[in-house]
């Protein structure tokens, strides 16, 4: 290059920033186009291993396992093993633009995945946790995977989304709550844990209250699940109606610390602007499993004995 002139070594430089430059643009504009106009490219999967759910995949449908978690202990305090308290399935069709959301009832009497006990599937993260050989958290989030998985007839879980309550109360805050009509009045165990009956603003405080209250009889679980996809399909709904699903990516950005997942940051991206953009509230349909409860020796815990019959028919119908 020493041979050429400077006139010819500044335009081999400028041809070579701008390949670079151009170069850079097509990534990101790829980038953009997967995440906005075909997020389904962003989720492959090894076919070869995925046995008879093959045909579900090729449909380009995901699953994904959305676990809500709770550590709070008896003396008000927060540990480090986690209740699963929210356990949700929801099955993502991106070429029929549809969303089907299935939810399992923490109290649902389990198997634990790798324990060889059975017990509510809300301290299925606890038994992974001691578990030795990986990282305690991971080994939790497993379990609780594994366990659900198993479940519903060992329907694969491609991906997950788990979030503490305390992640869940600032990401509210960040998107400036949501307006909700509360059905009945809840007491909580101070004032800022209660709230009123009747339209209002739910801040993150307010949001997390609705979710987690549970009337006095133990056995309330299932309408503690039904209350909490209402909400959940409301603040949907809200969200769309706002234009705030543009501000979810930022805000799960800064609150990312809270979230535990496998979905890359551009999956996150493409499941909130599908859902912002091309999911229509009419094509959510929502599902839950029902049983009876029981209990073990007279004891005060109450399990949920799944209708087998049930589960297996909305597998069937959804998966």
């Amino acid at each position: 290059m020493s041979n050429l002139s400077r006139k010819s070594r500044l335009y081999i430089s400028l041809g070579l920033i701008s390949a670079i430059i151009l170069v850079s643009f097509a990534i990101i504009f790829y980038g953009v186009y997967q995440v906005y106009f075909a997020p389904a490219s962003l989720f492959s999967h090894d076919f070869e291993q995925s046995g008879r759910v093959e045909e579900y995949f090729e449909d380009r449908s995901i699953n994904v396992a959305i676990l809500g978690l709770h550590n709070r202990n008896e003396d008000n305090t927060f540990g480090d093993v986690y209740f699963v308290d929210t356990i949700m399935v929801v099955s993502v069709n991106f070429d029929q633009d549809n969303l089907d959301l299935l939810a399992v009832p923490r109290d649902s009497y389990a198997e634990i995945a790798h324990s060889g006990e059975k017990d509510r599937i809300r301290q299925s993260y606890s038994y992974g946790y001691g578990q030795a050989g990986e990282e305690r958290h991971r080994a939790g989030l497993r379990c609780t995977l594994d366990t659900v998985s198993s479940l519903l007839g060992d329907v694969e879980l491609n991906y997950y989304i788990a979030m503490d309550i305390e992640g869940l109360k600032q990401l509210i805050d960040a998107m400036g709550g949501v307006y909700y009509e509360v059905e009945e009045p809840m007491i909580g165990f101070t004032p800022r844990e209660s709230l009123d009956a009747g339209p209002q603003h739910l801040d993150g405080r307010g949001y997390l209250t609705y979710l987690t209250y549970r009337e006095p009889d133990a056995r309330d679980d299932i309408n503690r699940m039904n209350r909490q996809r209402e909400l959940l399909l409301a603040t949907f709904e809200y969200f769309q109606e706002m234009g705030l699903f543009n501000y979810v990516i930022p805000s799960y950005a800064a609150y990312r610390e809270h979230v535990h997942t496998d979905l890359s940051f551009n999956q996150v991206a493409a499941l909130a602007l599908f859902a912002g953009e091309r999911l229509e509230a009419d094509a959510i349909k929502n599902y839950s499993l029902q049983g009876e409860y029981f209990t073990l020796d007279g004891g005060e815990t109450y399990y949920l004995d799944l209708d087998r019959e049930l589960v297996d028919k909305l597998v069937a119908d959804i998966f």
